[in-house]
């Protein structure tokens, strides 16, 4: 069981990283399809929760997010390391107007200076997210009282295929309970800095968790 486990998340991994990559040309389909169409609201889920007029999204992907954080008259900036995503955003906010404020970085390294931003913005984050570097540079830019929003995960309320793909997928994640227990005690340590609570939005077809703290 150990090892059916390993090789699933191994596999998605393996996806996972080829998505952000060589194939980000399919992202946006991909994530449409095994979410049946609920990826964009998912994202969206965290816009009520953004506060202030300059905003940072860290790891903005293939930056549809990135398009309506400059609704309502925002600076909206953007990292992202995969030098595939910076392209395909970049080509959509130009076709739609917007101001190129991207570019390739590390969370744990961010170039701007510090309280640059009112609001942080992560949308399903991986484990870069708990490392101590991290931790530091998202204090570090965020002004006092700056809001921190991060879209955790999202689930299907059916029971067709797709539902249950994605949701297996979720569960499949974790190689093992101490594995699961390490994350979870990293984020504990993780949400206390910042004082994160959990909400959840609810659609028609899906629940998204979505985590809501302030940098003191």
């Amino acid at each position: 069981m150990e090892t059916l486990r390993r090789l699933r998340l191994e596999l998605i991994q393996f996806i996972f990283c080829r998505l952000y990559n060589e194939f980000a040309w399919a992202y946006d389909g991909v994530s449409s399809a095994v979410s049946r169409g609920e990826w964009r609201n998912w994202q969206r889920a965290a816009l009520p929760y953004l506060q202030g007029a300059r905003i940072l999204e860290i790891g903005f992907g293939t930056g549809d997010l990135m398009l309506e954080l400059f609704i309502d008259h925002r600076q909206a900036f953007g990292i992202d390391l995969s030098p595939a995503m910076v392209s395909i955003a970049s080509h959509k906010l130009q076709n739609a107007g917007r101001p190129l404020n991207i570019c390739r970085a590390r969370i744990q390294a961010l170039p701007f200076a510090v309280d640059t931003f009112n609001s942080l913005v992560l949308t399903f984050p991986g484990p870069f997210l708990f490392a101590k570097e991290s931790q530091l540079e998202i204090s570090r830019v965020l002004v006092p009282g700056g809001r921190l929003v991060i879209i955790g995960q999202g689930w299907l309320r059916g029971k067709d295929l797709w539902s249950r793909f994605l949701n297996w997928a979720l569960r499949s994640t974790t190689v093992s309970k101490q594995a699961r227990e390490k994350v979870e005690k990293a984020f504990s340590e993780f949400a206390t800095v910042f004082g994160l609570h959990q909400e959840e939005m609810a659609t028609e077809r899906s629940i998204v968790q979505v985590w809501v703290g302030m940098k003191e």
